[in-house]
């Protein structure tokens, strides 16, 4: 163990230690956050910080290329939407962090642009992020609430992964502890002080899984965005209280202010989510009557139809007795006439016959002639 102290002893430059862990021999070991310097003989140089964030990108991105056809959505909407969003994102999130700190960057214009030193702010980010989904959305004409809810699953993912950028430059760290893993080293000090990084990548996946089940039974379009939304604010809420940078002034740190903002918005904005969700689903049960509404209506119906065939039925048998009726007076009718016609007709008959048989009293009879 003493070879190797020895053989770290050498190193020199910027270090990260952890004394309390017993492992005091890291305090010398070189964390030095430019990976390879002077390209090519450049300036240029490729930073860890650098690095790590890429990493948490492509581990999103793939993650989300992998799921999005369980959901409906493209991959060339993922690309496409990558694309747009990166470099807004990233602006956003260096403005926001330059804004909040120009008493720095005021007299340091160009340090605006050295971002590999850090300072980009997570809240810049997702601020950049819903614009440029706002953008893609209406270009492509997809929803916008569904690709939020299906994408911003996979941002505490990438958090989680970049705070180790963090790591490496040794910023975001707490105020000092006594806790076994405190964090030491050559731009922090000899003070143990909480890794306020690790406590928020620990975090960040554990917001990962919740999410992730919350989108796997998702009820209100939304909801996925609002949770996510409520997540990280009350992270980010809860670990200013240990935060030891000055991003603030005074007792006022501009990110817990804007994390309280934010959760309390996301609560309000998901509880009138369920409250929409739940008139739609009211009117349309009122539009769409239940089923045992159908089968009463239909067994009105069916009640309604017999009694109109029996009313049928039943003025049917008037109209045909009166028929019958109408046609038995006719005939006797009939049969009186033609009694009264008969009568006439004998009465005639027999008065021609008496006319016939009766003598002529003024025509004179042989035997009178005779006599």
């Amino acid at each position: 163990m003493q070879n190797i102290i020895d053989i770290l002893d050498v190193f020199e430059g910027p270090w990260i230690g952890f004394p309390n862990l017993g492992i005091d021999f890291l305090k010398k070991f070189t964390v030095n956050p430019v990976l390879i310097p002077n390209i090519f003989g450049t300036t240029l140089s490729v930073h860890w910080y650098g690095v790590i964030i890429a990493l948490a990108i492509i581990a999103a991105l793939t993650l989300a290329m992998r799921q999005s056809k369980k959901f409906g959505i493209k991959d060339d909407d993922i690309i496409d939407m990558f694309i747009i969003a990166l470099p807004i994102s990233v602006i956003c999130a260096r403005l926001y962090y330059v804004i909040f700190s120009w008493s720095f960057y005021k007299n340091n214009l160009l340090s605006i642009f050295k971002i590999w030193e850090g300072g980009l702010s997570i809240y810049g980010a997702i601020i950049g992020g819903i614009i440029s989904v706002y953008i893609f959305s209406r270009w492509r004409k997809i929803d916008m609430l569904d690709f939020c809810d299906f994408a911003c699953v996979y941002l505490p993912l990438a958090q989680a992964i970049g705070r180790w950028g963090n790591f490496v430059n040794q910023e975001m760290y707490g105020k000092v502890t006594k806790l076994p893993w405190g964090m030491t080293g050559s731009t922090i000090g000899n003070d143990p002080v909480h890794p306020t990084f690790l406590y928020e990548s620990l975090l960040n996946i554990i917001l990962f899984i919740i999410l992730l089940r919350i989108r796997r039974n998702r009820k209100v379009k939304g909801s996925v965005l609002a949770s996510y939304l409520m997540g990280y604010g009350l992270i980010r809420f809860l670990l200013e209280f240990l935060r030891a940078d000055e991003f603030g002034t005074g007792n006022i740190r501009y990110n817990q202010v804007f994390s309280a903002v934010v959760f309390i918005g996301a609560l309000i904005w998901l509880m009138y989510l369920v409250k929409r969700s739940q008139m739609a689903e009211t009117v349309e049960e009122e539009a769409e009557p239940s089923a045992y509404a159908e089968v009463l209506e239909k067994l009105k119906a069916e009640e309604a139809a017999s009694g109109a065939t029996d009313e049928i039925s039943e003025t049917g048998n008037a109209d045909t007795a009166a028929t019958g009726s109408d046609y038995t007076g006719s005939a006797d009718s009939g049969s009186d006439e033609t009694a009264a016609h008969g009568a006439d007709d004998a009465e005639t008959a027999g008065s021609e016959n008496i006319a016939e048989t009766a003598p002529d009293n003024n025509e004179p009879t042989g035997e009178a002639d005779e006599k």
